[in-house]
């Protein structure tokens, strides 16, 4: 199953226990802004991914499905 940078966003933000308003009052973005990005009808730009790995406290690599790219070619990674 393909996943998406929205789709990662909001998994980690469910996960983290976190309701839409909870990520936006740590991030400053617009529900507006946030619904669409975990829609993936846009994508946030590196400043405002940054924003939501940190409020998330998770690494960019892994809302960027990099880290699971780099596991399926090298699972020590």
């Amino acid at each position: 199953m393909t996943t998406t940078l929205g789709k990662e966003i909001k998994k980690a933000r469910i996960d983290k226990g976190l309701k839409q308003k909870d990520l936006l009052a740590l991030t400053g973005l617009s529900q507006k802004h946030l619904s669409q990005i975990e829609n993936d009808d846009v994508d946030p730009g590196a400043s405002v991914l940054r924003k939501i790995a940190l409020a998330l406290g998770v690494s960019a690599d892994i809302l960027l499905g990099i880290k699971q790219e780099l596991e399926k070619v090298d699972p020590e990674a």
